[in-house]
């Protein structure tokens, strides 16, 4: 087994994050772009049948990297067409599904691969531990180029403001180190949105957000940033970034001519609050929150258990059950963030 080196282990401790080149192959990540097309184009093909879409708007010849961007501006503003585009993969990118049109299977299959990739569990274990715990709060995501960040669509790819990962989970299990692995689908650059993050070490702890934004995202203001710059980290595809549930990130507006694709997965020690033993209707407004999982709406399932290895997720379908089967659990006392008027 390879995974980081103490060098490396040492300075993702010492800085929050760490960019481990190539740990995917070009092979590894096409069977998700194609499924991401695929449901692209299914989308596009039940707009057409109802005639609400041109088959030159579908820009079916154009290549992974701009088609999206040219399907969504090629769109009148604001119609339903648009809509739907932007209301159905945002379904998919949330849940691996887009419930009108598009097969999810092979989304789920190619997500899956993904989030079990040997290369990048191994620097998972060299952190946490051989045992681990993953979490549906992945998300595919598409920056469309040229977006109005903000703007009231059922779709939000302009800027990530900056936020801790922590911030959208229960206080209780900030004592708990959880892996973030940022992963870009294309090149990855300053111009497209690539990430930026702040040096933070993982026991420096939470810092204040807020929320009452248009697109719903919570946001640490810039004066409660770390007195340090920012870095920008420019990668390439199928490079990872590692970062902890603490460590200070953003991604800004989109002003190349390609949609920045890109995914994160999320991976905790077995040891975790989570609910990969527990039915949703478990969770009530009455129960309490410490006895939570970490994201009370989002299924937690086994990656890894070297004890009982039968519990691991290998199948796509089954990772697709117990992801739905939270769908529509709502249940989330959040940690009481203050809205921005009453700062």
């Amino acid at each position: 087994m390879s995974g980081l080196t103490p060098t490396e282990l040492d300075e993702f401790r010492q800085r929050g994050f760490l960019v481990k080149r190539g740990l995917y192959a070009d092979a590894d990540l096409q069977p998700l772009r194609v499924a991401i097309t695929a449901a692209l184009d299914a989308e596009c093909d039940l707009l057409i049948a109802q005639g609400a879409m041109t088959e030159a708007e579908a820009c079916c010849d154009a290549p992974f990297e701009t088609r999206f961007g040219r399907v969504v501006h090629g769109l009148d503003t604001d119609s339903p067409a648009q809509r739907r585009i932007l209301a159905s993969m945002q379904d998919l990118f949330l849940t691996g599904r887009v419930e009108h049109a598009a097969d999810s299977a092979a989304v789920a299959d190619a997500l899956l691969a993904c989030i079990r990739q040997e290369t990048v569990l191994d620097c998972v274990t060299s952190v946490i531990g051989e045992d681990i715990i993953g979490s549906s709060t992945f998300r595919i995501r598409g920056k469309i180029p040229l977006w109005e960040s903000g703007r009231d669509q059922p779709y939000f790819p302009g800027e990530v403001p900056w936020h801790q990962d922590a911030g959208y989970m229960l206080a209780h299990c900030d004592a708990h180190l959880i892996v973030t692995c940022w992963v870009p689908l294309v090149d990855a650059t300053v111009g497209n949105g690539c990430m930026h993050v702040y040096p933070w070490r993982f026991d420096q702890g939470v810092l204040p957000h807020y929320f009452g934004r248009r697109d719903r995202y919570i946001w640490i203001p810039d004066d409660h940033l770390p007195d340090t710059d920012p870095v920008p980290v420019e990668m390439r595809a199928g490079d990872v970034l590692f970062l902890t549930n603490m460590t200070p990130h953003a991604t800004f507006d989109n002003v190349s001519d390609t949609t920045r694709w890109s995914m994160d997965l999320r991976y905790g020690p077995m040891s975790i609050p989570n609910n990969v033993d527990e039915a949703p209707e478990s969770y009530t407004e009455s129960r309490r929150p410490d006895s939570m999982a970490c994201a009370p709406t989002e299924a937690d399932f086994v990656i890894r258990d070297s004890a009982h290895p039968e519990r691991d997720v290998v199948d796509g379908e089954v990772f697709t059950e117990i992801r739905m089967r939270y769908a529509r659990q709502y249940v989330n006392p959040g940690r009481g963030w203050t809205h921005i008027r009453d700062r």
